[in-house]
């Protein structure tokens, strides 16, 4: 096992796929990237880029030039024997690296000790290529559309996430699943299909009214995440 110094920076804490119910019944994805009239942009405006991190302190979102990625702080609780069968010594600020990740121990009590370390995954990048997205601004908000080129029901998906920045304030957004809500928008925008035991409901709205209706329309957006600007 390999020891390092003291932990200097434990970065604090954000992905995503499609929208499944809790059964795996169902899901909800866009025919394209949203919305169609929107221009791509090529990074974000540097005013909006940085760390936003939720109120626990255990998860961040944070914002480049071209990307966005998600960190979460992990924990996992271990016998204090782990350790010392490894003839490891536990100091007040051990750590040690496994995977490429550093680690932070620290004791609880006589008999644990609590295993601490940084995950980060990159959820979104601009660009044309497989795995990468489009970011287009509309009504004040950031969305951030990815294409699922796993759908094996042959029909094109995209996955679409919207960020809304008001000041220090950031809240992550994507559409529920509440089919009633789903339902109550224009029949042509709202395509049904089922493939292999699923549902899917496909949004694709035909006109710049109807965009502006999926935009607007209070409860279709689901809040996943509620974070306020560090640096």
């Amino acid at each position: 096992m390999k020891i390092d110094g003291r932990l200097r920076v434990l970065g604090l804490g954000f992905c995503s796929s499609l929208l499944v119910s809790c059964d795996g019944g169902w899901a909800v994805t866009f025919a394209g990237p949203f919305p169609a009239q929107a221009a791509d942009m090529a990074e974000f405006p540097a005013r909006h880029r940085g760390v936003y991190t939720a109120d626990d302190s255990t998860s961040s979102v944070c914002i480049g030039r071209t990307a966005v990625w998600v960190q979460e702080l992990e924990t996992q609780r271990h016998s204090r024997h782990e350790f010392d069968s490894l003839g490891f010594r536990l100091r007040a600020d051990s750590t040690y690296l496994a995977g490429g990740k550093l680690h932070y121990l620290h004791q609880i009590g006589r008999d644990s000790v609590r295993d601490s370390w940084l995950r980060t995954d990159t959820i979104f990048t601009i660009g044309d290529s497989f795995g990468t997205g489009h970011l287009r601004r509309f009504q004040g908000r950031y969305y951030l559309s990815i294409y699922d080129g796993t759908a094996a029901h042959r029909v094109d998906m995209w996955d679409v996430e919207r960020l809304e920045i008001k000041g220090r304030h950031l809240l992550r957004q994507r559409l529920g699943t509440d089919t009633l809500r789903l339902r109550a928008l224009a029949p042509a925008t709202v395509r049904y299909t089922r493939y292999d035991g699923t549902s899917y409901f496909q949004i694709a709205p035909g006109t710049p009214a109807e965009t502006r209706r999926v935009g607007r329309y209070a409860g279709l957006w689901e809040t996943t995440g509620d974070y306020e600007r560090r640096y």
